[in-house]
């Protein structure tokens, strides 16, 4: 029994840490073989990849998840949401097709057709939201972890072998990507098909009530770049994705201090230390941050080369974005246990929407630099509002119970759940 157990830990450390541990190997390839203007407009397909899913899917995750809670089996659940599966898919190509005309249409036609393929598909991105959260609803985490692993080492394979060709550009990456998301998909597809015991249906208001939280949590920490490439163009945006997956590295490790501290605590106990235990994180955070902010003078040079001098002042900012948004990991998680979640969801749009006017209001002195200062603005609002969202004095008469909080995790952040990573 034991050494099941551990070979499950095992697994599941390996899906949470082997996307950062491909990306600090590929981001590098990538950055020196296509350049900081290709790198920009890769960067943002990327992007696109995750947002455009959550979109589309149009909240069927969260309600698939509630069928469940509400105690119906998974295939029930499964063969609910399916029913929106050809809706989702036209979404997805519209969106695919208006995103294609909005940040690409300068490239080439043969670049065009690639990213809008990969953007067009990642409709079974929005078909695995529904796959993971029915996962995470029956505590099945070896299933996140096995898509985690399958997609880190298609992708991480894939580009390693196109540089030792010396094959890598835009069209050839995005294939890369394209086998990645398709094998992602088959890793997990048989999960909940079976036969269904009722015949349900999805409940679309809740549907459409939880796309807010999850359209927050996937735009929060992207926006910055999906704006930088609006206004900027290409060659800045290369800068500036290079810069953030730098800043990036530093949240794996808050994300996991906020999950420990945070987990398996009682309400009287998440009250009571309601301002010290988050200060407490975010203090430890931020000395990490300082270290990793000065360390980006020698080690983006490194790691990426001279093209991307620019991206080190960059990398020194945005480091602190990152580790104000996930030490707001143990607010998010403490939420959530006090019935709290769909309030975490509001503020994440606030901050997305704050940051998104205040980018605008720019105008003229609208740099990278400014972005990047903006983008860690916006974390700081998020972490404050986070912890104020917690606290007795502003909600304690009015809270949910625990149980009724743990239904609504479907607002949850993704990037703050415990089970996803």
């Amino acid at each position: 029994m034991k050494v099941l157990a551990d070979r499950r830990l095992a697994v599941l450390v390996a899906g949470q840490y082997s996307p950062l541990l491909v990306q600090l190997v590929t981001g590098p390839i990538l950055a020196r073989a296509l350049g900081p203007t290709d790198r920009g407009y890769l960067g943002v397909a990327l992007i696109l990849v995750a947002v455009i899913p959550v979109f589309a899917s149009i909240g069927t995750p969260a309600a698939a998840r509630r069928l469940v809670a509400e105690g119906s089996d998974v295939a029930t659940a499964r063969a609910a949401a399916a029913r929106s599966n050809p809706v989702i898919f036209v979404v997805t190509v519209v969106m695919s097709a208006v995103a294609v005309y909005i940040w690409f249409s300068g490239l080439s036609p043969g670049e065009v057709g690639a990213i809008f393929v990969l953007l067009a598909l990642s409709y079974f991105g929005a078909v695995r939201m529904t796959i993971l959260s029915l996962a995470v609803s029956e505590g099945i985490t070896n299933i996140i972890a096995r898509y985690q692993i399958v997609g880190a080492g298609m992708s991480g394979l894939g580009i390693c072998s196109l540089a030792v060709l010396g094959r890598i550009d835009i069209v050839t990456v995005c294939i890369v990507y394209i086998v990645s998301q398709l094998a992602q998909f088959a890793a997990i597809f048989r999960y909940g098909r079976g036969p269904r015991r009722q015949d349900r249906r999805i409940d679309w208001t809740y549907a459409l009530k939880s796309l807010p939280g999850q359209v927050s949590d996937v735009l929060l920490i992207r926006v910055d770049q999906l704006l930088c490439s609006l206004f900027l163009g290409g060659h800045a945006t290369g800068v500036y994705v290079v810069a953030f997956s730098y800043a990036f590295v530093a949240f794996p490790l808050v994300h996991s201090v906020g999950l420990r501290i945070s987990g398996g605590k009682r309400r009287d106990e998440l009250l009571t230390n309601s301002v010290r235990v988050p200060l407490s994180v975010l203090s430890g955070a931020l000395c990490f941050g300082v270290v990793w902010s000065g360390a980006a003078v020698w080690v983006v040079p490194l790691l990426f080369g001279g093209d991307y001098a620019e991206s080190v002042p960059l990398a020194a900012i945005l480091t602190f974005g990152v580790v104000f948004f996930s030490s707001a990991t143990v607010n998010v998680q403490a939420a959530v246990s006090l019935g709290r979640a769909h309030l975490m969801s509001v503020i994440g749009l606030v901050a997305v929407f704050l940051e998104v006017v205040a980018v605008i209001l720019l105008g003229n002195a609208r740099t990278v630099t400014t972005m990047a200062i903006v983008a860690v603005l916006a974390s700081c609002v998020y972490y404050t509002l986070s912890l104020l969202v917690r606290q007795r004095s502003l909600f304690g008469a009015r809270s949910r119970p625990s149980s009724e909080g743990a239904a609504d995790e479907s607002a949850l952040p993704a990037s703050h759940s415990s089970e996803r990573g």
